[in-house]
């Protein structure tokens, strides 16, 4: 049960960059779910939104962008792609996607009239250029591995051709690095490059004190007339969630986030109050160094999985909030299927394990590691609970808390052997596959993407089946055997499928309400990052 501080720093910009989300199982509660508008949006007046953590950049390209970046990148950039209600990517800013028969070509062509902020032309040109760069970041270039080369067809179109048969493909446009900016802005270095966003997007960048706010101003000039109603939209960054809860209850924030358990209930139960609290796929987990001693031995892997006992961490750090977890996904998302994972603590067998791998190394006392955390109120229970369980079965966690930016080098150079982590449960499997691929477990010491630098083939070949075969059923049945192995292999031990709230204040309209340009409804408490709420339909309400 980790907090939502905990939560920006394991979705890590990279898995905002990655792919877009998860379903969510959504309850409603506390005060309205959505607000109804009275009469017409109305525009002017200014949006102040509580954001828990800062972000280096504003490149989508190459900044570290976790779940509060959406909130600001959705209001300077546009997407090429977004999810609709349907769970289906609908275009943005591309007027269409089109495969060819093997989905080894996409053509994607774009909508006539936009222009970036800075008055060049949303155009072909453009594109290649975005995707270009995207291909060639560390950061997010390893999302796109099957892309090959993106040719200019005309002005409004292009053509992606694909090393192999990507399906996936209008997926992956739906995160950071589907958000177009301007070629001005890309091709710039240094600061300029990140520290001055521009897009095609609702809201022209202001102004950026970094770890206090950021403001935008309305763009006069947006392509959509049916969005965009404040006159400005500031975002302060406010890490501590109870200081975020008390500053929208005292009128200083309209709109703010928790993943704290004890905020939400605090929320639901203050009537001034709108909450929109849901559990989501993401899950909670302990992350296994599985290069490094001890956990380079499945037995210890196994051990812990079997040491923990998920519902008292529901029941206590999570106030009853949340569901437990044995994979990427909560039991009613399309992409469920059972994996084997133990359902209920069995401290014998774990015991069991424990002992056995004692005796082939030697050791006469517990077993010893550190166990890494993020240093939030809700972070340190948990861990402090983990903790408990397992020194009931031998093992002997040392509590290790970081601060975010290191914490997450950690997990990139492989310097840990076990960390809290929140992770996985993409809209599309397919966008996980790049922290399970063997090709990117690299030794510690290297920077990975495969975090636990597991190696598997059986989900190597999995993964490939569900990137290259457009039968939906096969690529269930493909993820079906990584959920399998990650159960067999224990590169996590499970715990939970979080609970989280969007909380705003009375006078805020629309939230929620936003459609795509083609008509659709946007999918709203759920996607790459559920508590990220579309701002193109909110207005402030007299």
């Amino acid at each position: 049960m980790f907090d939502r501080g905990k939560r920006t720093a394991a979705r890590l910009c990279i898995v905002a960059a990655v792919l877009a989300g998860c379903s969510t199982k959504t309850t409603t509660s506390g005060g309205n779910s959505t607000t109804t508008p009275v009469g017409p949006p109305q525009r002017g007046g200014t949006l102040t939104i509580g954001l828990d953590a800062e972000t280096d950049g504003w490149n989508p390209t190459s900044s570290q962008w976790a779940g509060a970046a959406y909130y600001v990148g959705q209001t300077v950039f546009d997407p090429l792609v977004a999810f609709g209600s349907d769970n289906q990517p609908h275009g943005v800013l591309a007027k269409s996607l089109t495969p060819n028969a093997d989905n080894t070509q996409w053509t994607i062509t774009l909508r006539p009239g936009i222009l970036f902020q800075d008055g060049t032309p949303l155009n072909a040109d453009a594109i290649k250029l975005q995707l270009d760069k995207d291909k060639a970041s560390f950061l997010v270039g390893q999302a796109f591995h099957p892309m090959q080369s993106v040719q200019k067809v005309d002005d409004l179109t292009v053509k992606v051709l694909m090393s192999q048969p990507w399906v996936a493909f209008p997926a992956a446009l739906t995160g950071q690095a589907g958000f177009v900016a301007s070629p001005k802005q890309l091709n710039a270095t240094g600061t300029a490059a990140s520290d001055h966003p521009v897009g095609t997007g609702p809201y022209v960048f202001k102004e950026w004190q970094r770890d206090d706010h950021l403001t935008v101003t309305r763009n006069p000039n947006y392509w959509r007339k049916d969005a965009a109603y404040p006159d400005q939209i500031t975002f302060r960054v406010i890490p501590d969630d109870q200081s975020r809860l008390s500053s929208l209850q005292s009128g200083q924030l309209d709109l703010t986030y928790t993943g704290s358990s004890s905020q939400v209930v605090q929320a639901k139960r203050d009537s001034s109050l709108n909450v929109r609290d849901f559990d989501i796929d993401p899950t909670t987990m302990i992350m296994f160094n599985t290069a490094v001693a001890p956990f380079d031995d499945l037995r210890l892997r196994q051990a812990v999985s079997y040491a923990i006992d998920q519902q008292q961490l529901i029941a206590t750090v999570g106030r009853g909030l949340g569901h437990g977890s044995t994979g990427p996904y909560l039991p009613g998302s399309p992409w469920y299927s059972p994996s084997g994972y133990p359902t209920k603590p069995d401290p014998a067998k774990a015991q069991g394990l424990v002992d056995a791998y004692k005796r082939d190394h030697g050791i006469s006392g517990d077993v010893k590691f550190t166990l890494g955390c993020t240093p939030t109120p809700s972070n340190t229970q948990s861990m402090q609970l983990i903790k408990t369980q397992l020194g009931k079965v031998g093992i002997n966690a040392d509590l290790k808390f970081t601060e975010q930016a290191t914490y997450i080098n950690s997990a990139l150079l492989g310097s840990y052997q076990a960390n809290c982590w929140v992770q996985l449960g993409a809209s599309d499997p397919d966008g996980d596959s790049i922290w399970l691929a063997s090709s990117n477990a690299h030794p510690p010491g290297q920077l990975a993407l495969n975090f636990t630098r597991i190696k598997d083939p059986k989900m190597d070949a999995a993964f490939q089946t569900g990137r290259t075969s457009a039968d939906p059923a096969a690529r269930k049945a493909a993820y079906a055997v990584v959920w399998k192995e990650l159960a067999a292999q224990v590169p996590y031990a499970w715990l939970t499928h979080p609970h989280s709230a969007v909380v705003w204040g009375g006078r805020l309209r629309g939230v929620g309400d936003t459609k795509l340009p083609d008509g659709t409804p946007a999918l709203v408490y759920r996607g790459a990052v559920p508590s990220t709420i579309p701002l193109a339909s909110v207005w402030i309400g007299r």
